[in-house]
């Protein structure tokens, strides 16, 4: 296998020739051509120029696809003939626009092989293997000042993949030709590090709930049943009738939650006095005997994807995962692995307007030491290793008046809505390739 390479280099920079001379030294599976980068006073533009000028100038008519490559690209203990061949020939039956061998950092990646994950957003173009398919839309795409030719791939494709084990970092030389804030700092390999744990928590998560369960059997044997009803804890203070309103109509006729109006714990801190009320609500369900129960604020809006059969179905599958706390909905969040087709494990969540907990985890959140710094959400997901986030959200905060935990929300009008809107767009985007993915594979 030859893999027609093309490596970016300016020609005032002999150090990174000299370095990546030595990367490819021996390596002959590439077939290696040094490209003077088209020099410009924004370094942005000079690259995207530099690829344009590969795909149009210099590629052969039977290339099937090209690996384009930075200077300062470093070669992984991973790399290996056979790792970069699986990984293009699985691209190719994925009908891939883009495959990297490293990222610096990315977004919204689903793993859908043990070859590959798909992603949405990323950064770091220094080694990048272009299909000839993709070759037209990059010639034929407007570059304006304030793009990057990462930012301008992912406007171009929905097909990107990057290689589970990253075979390529970025080598530090103190200096950036296209990224002027990584110049004099370590900030590079301070990211990549960054993405390969985030790559390898994300592979280490989906090998374990693969291994481990038979999640379709488990969702498939769980039957619907009208009878069943959850406890649903609302918090609410005295004074804010507005709120009280509007949440008991959320719960009306919605005869599956068991509803408990709690007057929540008011403090000068309204962050402390959300964590008291969290308490006392864990409070009440352990001397109720609960097994499972609804953490609501009077905050709280059921989207129209809620139905209270697949919410149940939802729940009893999260239960027998192993789940302590599972998000009906989030205004953020980080890393997150498609455990199912409406589960996905996720580090964190922000937002605790409607959150399933269960029983193991009642006692963790009694026992947690903490002060008036505590944030409730940002606590919650420290201590629980095995969270998950409902997808499609079936809830999501509605803003009335004042907050009484969050001043940004005061501050900002509409804040809280466009968080929502944000992660549910992110959260949707990835169950619909987790899904196409998962249908492929059948």
């Amino acid at each position: 296998m030859k893999i027609p390479t093309f490596i970016i280099n300016l020609k005032i920079r002999s150090d990174r020739f000299e370095h990546i001379k030595q990367e490819f030294e021996g390596r002959s599976e590439f077939e290696i051509n040094i490209v003077e980068a088209y020099p410009h006073k924004f370094g942005n533009i000079g690259l995207w120029n530099t690829i344009k000028h590969i795909i149009k100038d210099l590629t052969d008519p039977e290339h099937e696809f090209v690996l384009i490559c930075e200077d300062d690209h470093l070669f992984t203990a991973e790399y290996s003939l056979q790792t970069i061949s699986d990984a293009i020939t699985e691209a190719q039956d994925k009908n891939a626009d883009v495959l990297l061998g490293g990222l610096s950092w990315f977004e919204d990646a689903i793993q859908v092989s043990n070859t590959l994950f798909s992603v949405k957003k990323f950064s770091g173009t220094q080694f990048t293997i272009i299909f000839r398919k993709f070759f037209k839309k990059i010639l034929d795409a407007e570059f304006e000042l304030q793009d990057t030719a990462d930012a301008k791939l992912t406007s171009l494709s929905d097909s990107i993949y990057f290689t589970s084990s990253f075979i390529s970092v970025q080598k530090e030389f103190g200096y950036s030709d296209a990224t002027n804030m990584n110049d004099g700092t370590h900030r590079v390999q301070s990211l990549f590090i960054r993405s390969i744990v985030k790559a390898k928590t994300a592979n280490n998560i989906r090998s374990y709930f693969l291994n481990s369960f038979n999640v379709d059997a488990i969702s498939n044997s769980i039957y619907d049943n009208d009878d069943w009803n959850i406890p649903a804890y609302i918090v609410n203070l005295p004074e804010r009738e507005d709120r009280k309103a509007h949440i008991l109509n959320q719960f009306s006729g919605r005869h599956e939650f068991d509803v408990h109006l709690v007057e929540g714990v008011k403090h000068e801190t309204g962050a402390y006095g959300h964590w008291q009320s969290i308490r006392k609500v864990i409070e009440l369900a352990i001397e109720n005997d609960d097994d499972v129960i609804v953490f609501c604020e009077d905050d709280h809006e059921f989207t129209p994807q809620y139905s209270q059969s697949a919410f149940f179905k939802n729940i009893f599958t999260a239960h027998i995962l192993g789940c302590e706390y599972l998000s009906g909905g989030s205004g953020r969040f980080d890393l997150a692995v498609p455990v199912s087709e409406n589960l996905f494990w996720t580090d964190h969540c922000l937002s605790t307007q409607f959150v399933i907990i269960f029983k193991k985890f009642f006692r963790k959140i009694l026992d947690a030491p903490y002060d008036e710094n505590i944030v409730g959400d940002i606590k919650l997901s420290e201590l629980a290793v095995n969270k998950m986030l409902l997808v499609p959200f079936i809830s999501t905060q509605k803003e009335i008046g004042l907050s009484d935990v969050t001043s940004l929300h005061n501050d900002q009008s509409h804040v809280v809505q466009e968080m929502f809107n944000a992660a549910s767009f992110r959260a949707d985007y990835m169950q619909l390739v987790y899904a196409a993915h998962k249908q492929q594979a059948i």
